[in-house]
């Protein structure tokens, strides 16, 4: 049975929640001009790319995870999966998956804790669910989940945390080996890092939102899906690092790679 709520309306100020991102689009996209410009580093832009192509899975998850999104949000877009995507999506996704992961992965690189970047991506995962689902509807979780605390389950948060880290790994690597034109190849990363993480970590709440099991297998697939985000973390973390090393590794070796003495030609 479709319990869907298609009778959902969003307040009026989901126009306000429109600009908010719309803005953050902005200056996000701005600094990634001009850092590329000065840079002559196509990446802030293939990121931002990425995040925009990675919106695509949105409509999985919707469904997947039981999210609806009003009808009447300003700029609905396109209807996927039977799930209404308004603009603000592809804004935030672009936002979000491409620009934060991009600006994550630079920190990292400068030695910040990659659970530092988790908490932040979490706490600001929060603060746009609330915003913008229990505040103004622009979007609503129906029916049943676990860990659900003022109308947002919890181990979204969680998963979509370490979709940043599982980004930030896959960009730091990728960066390394990957030149010229082959750097087009960074255009995956979002969509890869996104599906993947969602795949590995949310699967059995997917399974258990979708069949007739008890709640408590729920709560468990609940506890199941916020494991394994840590999981990831903990392994991006630990890959980062082995990968910092061999890069230091390489650079010693070439340091300490004997000059070898020009040959001389004997003048005639």
């Amino acid at each position: 049975m479709d319990t869907r709520p298609v009778e959902l309306e969003a307040s009026g100020a989901a126009w306000v929640f429109t600009a908010i991102v719309a803005a953050a689009f902005v200056v996000v996209a701005i600094w990634c001009c001009i850092y590329s410009i000065r840079n002559r580093d196509a990446i802030p832009l293939l990121m931002l790319g990425s995040g925009l192509l990675s919106v695509g899975l949105e409509s999985v998850v919707d469904t997947m995870g039981k999210v609806w999104y009003a009808t009447d949000n300003p700029w609905v877009v396109y209807t996927a999966i039977g799930v209404p995507q308004p603009a603000f999506l592809l804004l935030g996704y672009t936002l979000f998956w491409g620009g934060t992961v991009y600006i994550g992965s630079r920190f990292v690189q400068r030695g910040t804790d990659l659970w530092r970047i988790f908490a932040v991506v979490f706490a600001m995962d929060l603060f746009v669910e609330y915003v913008g689902a229990s505040m103004l509807n622009v979007g609503v979780y129906y029916d049943f989940s676990p860990f659900t605390l003022f109308e947002f389950p919890l181990w979204w948060a969680f998963v979509n945390g370490a979709v940043a880290c599982f980004g930030i790994w896959l960009l730091i690597t990728l960066e390394d080996v990957l030149h010229g034109w082959r750097r087009l190849a960074i255009l995956v990363v979002a969509p890869t890092a996104f599906g993947g993480t969602h795949a590995i970590c949310a699967w059995p709440v997917w399974v258990t939102l979708h069949s007739d099991t008890p709640q408590w297998l729920g709560w468990l697939a609940g506890v199941y899906a916020i494991a394994m985000a840590f999981g990831v973390v903990a392994l991006a973390k630990k890959l980062i690092s082995d990968h910092n090393e061999l890069i230091a590794l390489r650079s010693r070796a070439t340091a300490d790679a004997p000059v070898r003495p020009a040959t001389q030609t004997a003048t005639p």
